[in-house]
């Protein structure tokens, strides 16, 4: 047992139980603007119920003490994974699935993990070997021929919620790189509390802003299916995921384990045809054994 159970398969399964749940954002944020919340609404909600959720755990677990607040030079770091976890890939996830379906979506966002590796290499000390860069960008190669394959409009049909997918993988990217990094030293459910609370002061003010509450009396009145899935988007594709993702990318490395997100967009696919009645071919379940292949070749490597 301990010949399989090493750091290392603990570390990535942990990084796999994240992606399982960051698996089921793009479906619910779909179903959610089809239940016409705005993408502000979505974004900005996620933040505001994740980080009042993370306020309750610090003080369960008297993180607001002195000597267990976040150094000078970790709220800096702190800053830099809010910006992308807390803002960018919430928001403008939400601002894509207005307009593509979530399946395509999740092909898109096959490039953070390629994302998170080039940011380890900038924000950390990871050196990746060659060997690693060429399987990873194997990886994504892959997923685009994927996305080609499967997408039903033309490759030159561009708009605006490709680029909000872009934004998502270099910026989410980047807050998924550096909360990893932080890891190291700091247990990943710390790590994004933290970001959680110290982004609240402008999250809340732009909750209050941007959010109909009426329209949620009405959703809610109508569908509390729909405000149970809001509130799992929040909780834990916002919070409770990050708690695994991050201790394993601390565990294991950040470049390494973030390979894991490769099998999101499989996992997308599948949710995305329970949940929302798309499409899902043999095609798929081709490239998913490849992709898996992948990750087996990125840990080696």
């Amino acid at each position: 047992m301990n010949k399989y159970f090493t750091k290392e398969n603990y570390a990535f399964l942990l990084g796999f139980i994240g992606v399982l749940i960051f698996a089921l954002t793009l479906p619910i944020t779909r179903h959610l603007t089809q239940s016409e919340f705005t993408s502000l609404e979505i974004g900005f909600g996620r933040g505001f119920l994740a980080g009042i959720a993370s306020v309750l755990i610090l003080l369960f677990k008297g993180q607001f003490k002195k000597e267990n607040l976040p150094s000078k030079s970790d709220i800096n770091k702190l800053i830099i994974t809010a910006i992308g976890v807390v803002f960018a890939f919430p928001i403008f996830t939400a601002v894509a699935m207005q307009t593509i379906p979530a399946g395509n979506g999740g092909i898109v966002l096959a490039a953070v993990p390629l994302s998170v590796a080039i940011f380890a290499g900038i924000l950390s000390d990871e050196k990746p070997s060659n060997r690693f860069w060429v399987v990873a960008v194997i990886g994504f190669i892959t997923v685009t021929i994927f996305r080609l394959l499967t997408n039903e409009s033309s490759i030159t049909d561009i708009g605006f919620g490709d680029f909000a997918l872009l934004v998502c993988v270099v910026i989410g990217g980047m807050g998924y790189s550096q909360g990893g990094i932080l890891g190291k030293t700091m247990s990943g459910w710390k790590v994004i509390c933290w970001a959680l609370v110290i982004s609240l002061p402008i999250v809340f003010p732009l909750t209050l802003l941007n959010f109909d509450f009426n329209h949620l009396t009405q959703v809610a009145s109508d569908s509390i299916t729909t405000i149970l899935l809001f509130a799992f988007l929040c909780l834990f594709n916002n919070l409770i995921g990050f708690f695994f993702f991050y201790e394993g990318l601390g565990k294991g490395g950040v470049a390494r384990v973030s390979q894991t997100d490769l099998f999101r967009p499989f996992f997308t696919f599948f949710f995305s045809v329970v949940f929302l009645g798309e499409s899902m071919s043999f095609l798929s379940i081709f490239f998913l054994i490849l992709i898996i292949g992948i990750v087996y070749l990125s840990k080696k490597a």
